[in-house]
């Protein structure tokens, strides 16, 4: 940890949904179904920007979604080691889905959507 990273971060792996068609057993993302990518990862999270309401309009919705923006830096992470749906859970517990990642001269960006709880 440290000024510019002061974060810690873990990311896992969603299992892959092999079922075609309709499957009752879909829960969505659940840790239970994860396989541990990486751990202890210093970063810094920072708020990407707001949208509107999601899509289904439930009731219990969040009033917005968030996106994020993840920094890992150079040496923390190699490349080719996030992927896009990866999960990354921060010290706090919060969880946040990638939706798109890219490794640059610093390390790595990841945009991500926090995930309800």
């Amino acid at each position: 940890m440290s000024f510019i990273y002061p974060r810690t971060i873990s990311i896992t792996r969603p299992a892959q949904d092999t079922a075609v068609g309709y499957s009752s057993s879909y829960s969505g993302v659940q840790p239970s179904n994860e396989t541990p990518v990486a751990s202890d990862l210093p970063a810094s999270i920072q708020l990407k920007k707001e949208r509107g309401k999601p899509d289904p309009n439930l009731p219990a919705d969040a009033a917005a979604k968030t996106f994020w923006t993840v920094f890992i830096p150079l040496g923390s992470a190699p490349l080719g080691l996030i992927r896009t749906n990866d999960i990354v859970t921060d010290d706090i517990g919060n969880r946040y889905q990638i939706t798109g990642a890219y490794w640059n001269s610093l390390g790595y960006a990841a945009l991500a959507e926090l995930l309800e709880p």
